[in-house]
């Protein structure tokens, strides 16, 4: 098992200063009644807080033997660049599937090239992808997915809504001919990236954990990667390849 933290949250907002970043360690240490995190990540990019410092104060609790490695997560590629002058990134986990594809055009090829993990997450497109909504589902007042908005794009609005349950009913017939379920074929597309190290998923009993690791050894071909694309744009719908980051 590894063991993975951030360093800030949506609570107290950003901040990646040193001391607030060695304060969050501590409190997952004994939180965690463990010696060393595995991987500490920084979860949004503070703008106030100077890269220097805050690579500095990752370097200094590695050094101190409190974390293993250190990361980023949402981060663009000058933000990465900065970061690199002063320590290596372990990892920069950032949001990436079919319905989203900002990440490819400059941070997933970045990563690759840089050897710097991709922690993929809403791999399965924050609930898209698992087959299980249909045109009359809804969302709760609470549920961040009410809004319409997924990290600056509009997934959830009602009318690109509907656009992409019809994708994903076609996904559903392609996932059944190798019998394979839609949330599988997901996970296979987005490990098929080789710039990809991580896909993260939940679930919610031990079946769909069984199936969340069986999609791992799923290989798609390239055929089946054009028909995925296919589908998207017989039914217009967008992968935001040229969207900008939200950082």
């Amino acid at each position: 098992m590894i063991q993975t933290c951030k360093a800030d949250n949506a609570i107290s907002g950003r901040n990646a200063s040193p001391a607030y970043i060695t304060e969050r360690t501590e409190g997952c240490l004994r939180r965690l009644n463990t010696d060393y995190i595995d991987l500490m990540l920084i979860h949004w990019p503070d703008h106030k807080t100077p890269h220097e410092e805050t690579i500095g104060a990752l370097k200094a609790l590695k050094t101190a033997g409190k974390i293993r490695h250190y990361g980023v997560s949402n981060y663009n590629v000058p933000m990465m660049t900065e970061c690199e002058q002063y320590g290596h990134l372990t990892a920069n986990q950032v949001g990436y599937n079919m319905f989203d594809r900002r990440m490819e055009a400059q941070v997933l090829p970045y990563c690759l090239q840089q050897g710097i993990g991709y922690m993929a997450y809403g791999s399965l497109g924050f609930g898209l992808l698992t087959g299980a909504f249909t045109p009359e589902t809804s969302f709760v007042e609470w549920d961040w997915r009410s809004r319409g908005n997924a990290f600056g794009l509009p997934l959830f609005e009602s009318e690109n809504f509907l656009k992409e349950l019809r994708v994903v009913e076609r996904l559903k017939e392609l996932a059944s001919r190798y019998n394979k379920s839609v949330p599988q074929l997901a996970i296979a597309w987005l490990l098929g990236n080789p710039a990809v190290t991580v896909g993260l998923v939940g679930m919610r009993n031990e079946h769909e954990l069984e199936e969340n690791v069986a999609a791992a050894d799923w290989r798609l071909t390239e055929v089946d990667r054009a028909e995925i694309d296919r589908i998207f744009a017989e039914e217009d719908v967008s992968t935001y390849v040229d969207a900008e980051q939200a950082t």
